[in-house]
């Protein structure tokens, strides 16, 4: 579990981390680890993923050392950094990534009361995404992706092979997540983990 740093104590820690303390850094590391390296790999289901971008943001972080007195929000930083190195590799991986299901069913399945204006935006355009597919790749879509079904059962279901099945379901994902993608650029990580957490 991540060691917590209490408000009233990150300053100072971080002034020591721009000074090259890295005692200080070691701190921060500990304090933030568990939670970026969960969030990446509950999002790519990779730990060689989430390992790299865990990484890479705090080698960014070190880089970054001697502007940390300019960081007002600490918190909002590192997670919008992690965001920024899972997102860049995201996008080489292969497009039948399952990287964003796991968000996209916690929306649709379990709504919430949430009063967050960047929530609803997501939530918002979780709905026009789905509204935008075809009337057979959004009921394949919500079938086996809501309902839980396996692709054999939808075949029947809807009279059609299940050939035609994985059809319009790859197609329908493929849809989601590219438009999901370009909402998760401007929101922050810990919105995400916000979603993971709800499971």
């Amino acid at each position: 579990m991540d060691r917590h740093i209490p408000k009233n104590e990150i300053a100072e820690i971080l002034l020591r981390v721009s000074n090259g303390d890295e005692q200080a850094y070691r701190i921060i590391f500990e304090s933030y680890k568990t939670s970026i390296y969960s969030t990446v790999f509950n999002l790519s289901d990779d730990e060689f993923i989430a390992e790299e971008v865990l990484q890479e943001t705090f080698i960014r972080l070190w880089n970054y050392r001697s502007k940390l007195g300019d960081v007002d929000n600490f918190d909002a930083w590192i997670y919008r950094v992690a965001k920024n190195v899972f997102l860049t590799k995201i996008k080489k991986t292969a497009p039948s990534s399952e990287s964003l299901d796991l968000i996209l069913h916690d929306i649709f399945v379990e709504p919430v009361s949430y009063s967050d204006v960047e929530y609803k935006e997501l939530e918002e355009t979780f709905q026009q995404a789905i509204q935008s597919l075809s009337p057979k790749q959004r009921l394949t879509y919500q079938l086996i992706k809501i309902e839980g079904l396996s692709r054999k059962e939808v075949a029947k279901i809807l009279e059609v092979s299940t050939e035609t099945v994985k059809w319009n379901l790859d197609e329908s994902v493929k849809k989601v997540r590219s438009t999901m993608m370009e909402v998760l650029k401007n929101l922050p990580l810990v919105l995400i983990l916000f979603y993971l957490q709800k499971k």
